[in-house]
């Protein structure tokens, strides 16, 4: 792979390095990253070239620039891969909590002068969740239709009316809360990514994750690991985070409200599903076993969730913000 990176770009590349999930390279320009780009168009690369070029140039280091290929483009082929390389920017700064670190993000993204149009989420989640839903309706209609059936899409056909009704609560939940006009200055497009993970916050941004969307989106994902991880137990850590976060950006009602919808829906179960769809093998019992670990996990889930604003103390009568109880 080295030598054909070095035929398609204008690097001399050394030892090869695995950090963070991450393989890259010494190279002639320092360290470099090889990142996936089969899920993104070339506009996209382009639009998240040119975040990371702002980023930079506002003394936000901790990004990854991607780097052209010698024909001018972002995205190669390697292997029969889509992949990028990219200049692999400084870490996060250890001194800070996470939740200030990621609110500075979010301050600096805000600054960008510019709409990104291929990236950019903001305002689409409804429309973005039910076609995710329409693909995954029409994947049920047609395991019905496959015989023999494993016991792994027998599982998945048994349960996906469950998932069907947690999705169809989380976008009446964000259709009620995008009529609430209780916003305030946070609430315009930001800088995010497409899946924040909380060790993302001590690591470098990977530049073909990010997204231009509501600030909502990675407070949510940071909190959705919390709770699958610890529980109610995570409460006290969410609401040290929302501590750190508001004090340089406050979160408005309706962004709240965006958090608590994009929480309900089960989007960490249908990335789940999606990789086994496309990567696995369904004969083994390995894969019914996980869904099964993982459908639990989402049932205990969901009661937390029902506790949700009770365990990290905002009083939702005060600030007047619906809550969903299907218990």
């Amino acid at each position: 792979m080295k030598e054909e990176l070095e035929a398609k770009y204008n690097l001399t590349l050394g030892r090869e390095w695995n950090q963070f999930g991450m393989k890259g390279y010494e190279s002639s320009e320092g360290y470099v990253a090889l990142l996936p780009a089969h899920n993104l168009t070339d506009e996209e690369v382009f639009e998240q070239r040119s975040l990371s070029e702002y980023m930079l140039s506002n003394q936000w280091s901790y990004t990854t620039l991607p780097i052209f290929t010698k024909e001018g483009t972002i995205r190669t082929t390697v292997e029969n891969q889509e992949v990028m390389l990219a200049h692999v920017g400084g870490l996060f700064s250890s001194d800070q909590s996470q939740g200030s670190k990621l609110a500075q993000f979010h301050e600096m993204g805000q600054q960008y002068p510019y709409q990104p149009q291929h990236i950019s989420r903001y305002g689409k989640w409804k429309g973005l969740w039910e076609e995710k839903m329409d693909a995954w309706t029409a994947l049920y209609k047609q395991q019905w239709d496959v015989h023999p059936a494993s016991s792994f899409q027998r599982l998945f056909i048994e349960t996906y009316p469950y998932l069907e009704g947690i999705v169809e609560n989380a976008i009446q939940y964000l259709q009620e809360s995008e009529q609430d006009w209780r916003y305030e200055q946070f609430d315009q497009g930001t800088f995010t990514v497409q899946r924040l993970h909380p060790s993302l916050l001590d690591q470098t941004i990977w530049s073909n994750t990010i997204v231009y969307d509501h600030a909502s989106r990675d407070i949510a994902e940071w909190m959705r690991y919390q709770l699958l991880e610890k529980g109610e137990s995570s409460f006290q850590d969410i609401r040290a985070f929302m501590d750190d976060y508001e004090a340089i950006r406050p979160l408005s009602v309706f962004g709240w409200r965006l958090v608590y919808a994009r929480l309900i829906l089960p989007i960490n179960l249908f990335d789940r599903l999606d990789e086994w769809f496309n990567h696995t093998d369904h004969s083994g019992r390995t894969q019914e076993d996980q869904l099964r670990n993982q459908l639990e996990q989402q049932a205990n889930y969901d009661k937390v969730l029902h506790h949700f604003f009770e365990g990290i103390r905002l009083d939702v009568n005060k600030v007047r913000i619906p809550t969903l109880d299907w218990y």
